[in-house]
């Protein structure tokens, strides 16, 4: 969940609900889950039983066990992928991962030797975002102050 909140908007509520849970309840859940593999549906379903975990951390827990299979549900890789949609229910996680596996097969057929996972797609998206995100902020502070700010977080171009 740590991680998770990391990548998206902090919600320290969600970490308290998961920090609350009953270690041996998560250990069951995550077999059950990992077990309905490759059913990326069944497993979410699985997960998502746990008090504070909705699809999108589902998606984290399976994208970490499974990165051949389920991708993680980031915010800028959904919008990459489906649009501006911020819907995360099991149905957009499902398109979402539809899309990204589908791209993934694509690129790897041009590259045999090292074949990409929809968690590759995934990640090369979110990176994307998050570079464009950050060179925006410097342009933007750039022409604010008329001198040339460095961003702590910027990514070098």
């Amino acid at each position: 969940m740590k991680w998770k909140l990391t990548r998206g908007k902090w919600r320290p509520r969600l970490l308290d609900f998961v920090s609350s849970l009953d270690e041996s309840l998560v250990e069951s859940v995550s077999q059950k889950a990992f077990k309905s593999l490759p059913d990326v549906s069944k497993a979410i379903t699985e997960l998502t039983v746990l008090k504070g975990v909705g699809p999108a951390t589902a998606s984290a827990v399976l994208a970490a066990y499974a990165p051949d299979v389920a991708p993680f549900m980031s915010d800028e890789a959904m919008v990459a992928a489906l649009g501006n949609s911020k819907d995360y229910t099991l149905k957009q996680y499902l398109k979402f991962t539809e899309k990204l596996q589908s791209k993934a097969k694509e690129l790897s057929l041009k590259s045999e030797d090292d074949p990409l996972t929809p968690s590759d797609v995934e990640r090369a998206l979110w990176s994307s975002a998050i570079g464009s995100k950050e060179l925006v902020s410097a342009k933007e502070a750039k022409s604010t102050s008329g001198k040339r700010k460095k961003s702590v977080n910027a990514m070098p171009i």
